[in-house]
């Protein structure tokens, strides 16, 4: 078995990566990192470290998982590789992208495995859409509107996450997660205007923002907000064949915050169904159809094939540096504002 580090246990390491790597049986978490001790919360097999360096000195550890804040990213990342261990990456991979180019260049030097946990790639949302595509049930695309909003009137305590400063906001947490899917769907896009905003006090990180990527034949919009309490679709997709709406998203996070996890009855079930709207042999078809199974245990499951030489990495550094580039790309689009509207009518 692979015996695995996991360098934080709030949200993503309670929720997301332990029960995910518990259940992958190529995996063994070995060692948690908990700088202030352990509080009898984390799993019982897993010991507890104080120091980052207490992992970094273990040899049996060949994973480390970073899945701390975003500054911690490349320092912690690149402090592991050195140390000759095998390496996954909370999103976004880096801050900058001179540290993802580091990184990267690092870790094939030294033939180190460096994943990317772009995750909302086995979101039922995301795996539909690619369903419907590939049928050709939308027929040519126009539009794609893309949509990751939630309601949270109050700050947070996470100044990583809510203060003004680089690699915070919405823009880097969520929508990094919306571009990863936009390239893996339709590729690199042609431009990008943006709008970015803090709603919530005038000097915090984004908490809005609506981007625009255009591409030769069609257009993706990618949006968010905290201040949603009735949400719309999280996903419209537009074609001169047909078009796919979603009104509800992936169950996953909210089914691992609650316990359950992969294989348990139900897991990633999704019961609101999509409606798709297109023509089949000359007729008009408009019906329910049931969205995809998330599939998050396939993260791990890939990592651990890849270790062992049975498969291509799925989650490589490469896509995930593309889509860091395009982030950086819309907040510079977002310091651009459009044309001024005080022109002379005649």
């Amino acid at each position: 078995m692979i015996a695995t580090a996991l360098c934080a246990y709030g949200l993503s390491g309670r929720v997301f990566h332990a029960p995910l790597i518990q259940a992958e049986p190529a995996l063994s978490l070995r060692t948690i990192l908990r700088r202030s001790g352990p509080d009898g919360t984390e799993p019982a097999m897993a010991r507890v470290a104080t120091d980052f360096q207490a992992i970094l000195d273990d040899p049996a550890i060949q994973l480390v998982v970073v899945n701390t804040p975003n500054a911690l990213h490349f320092p912690m990342a690149r402090a592991a590789l050195a140390a000759g261990k095998h390496v996954v990456l909370e999103k976004p991979m880096t801050i900058t992208l001179e540290e993802g180019r580091h990184l990267m260049g690092q870790a094939k030097a030294a033939g180190l495995l460096l994943a990317v946990f772009h995750n909302k790639r086995l979101d039922a949302e995301y795996l539909t859409l690619g369903r419907h595509l590939a049928a050709g049930d939308l027929g040519r695309l126009v539009e794609v509107e893309w949509h990751y909003d939630r309601y949270r009137a109050h700050v947070t305590h996470k100044a990583w996450k809510e203060d003004e400063g680089p690699g915070a906001g919405t823009w880097f947490d969520l929508g990094v997660h919306l571009v990863d899917g936009m390239l893996r769907q339709f590729g690199r896009p042609l431009s990008v205007m943006a709008e970015m905003r803090s709603l919530r006090r005038p000097q915090g990180a984004t908490d809005y923002f609506d981007v625009r990527f255009r591409y030769p034949d069609h257009r993706v919009i990618l949006r968010s907000s905290t201040y949603v309490r009735e949400p719309g679709p999280v996903l419209v997709a537009h074609g001169d064949k047909g078009s796919l709406v979603i009104p509800k998203g992936d169950v996953q996070e909210g089914q691992m915050a609650a316990g359950l996890k992969p294989g348990d009855a139900g897991w990633a079930v999704v019961t609101t169904p999509a409606l798709l709207h297109t023509e089949r042999d000359g007729a008009v078809v408009r019906e329910a159809v049931a969205l995809e199974a998330g599939r998050y245990e396939n993260f791990y499951r890939n990592v651990a094939e890849a270790l062992a030489g049975r498969a291509p990495l799925a989650f490589g550094p490469e896509p995930a540096f593309e889509a860091l580039t395009l982030v950086h790309r819309a907040i510079e689009a977002a310091g651009q504002p459009g044309l001024s509207c005080d022109i002379a009518y005649e």
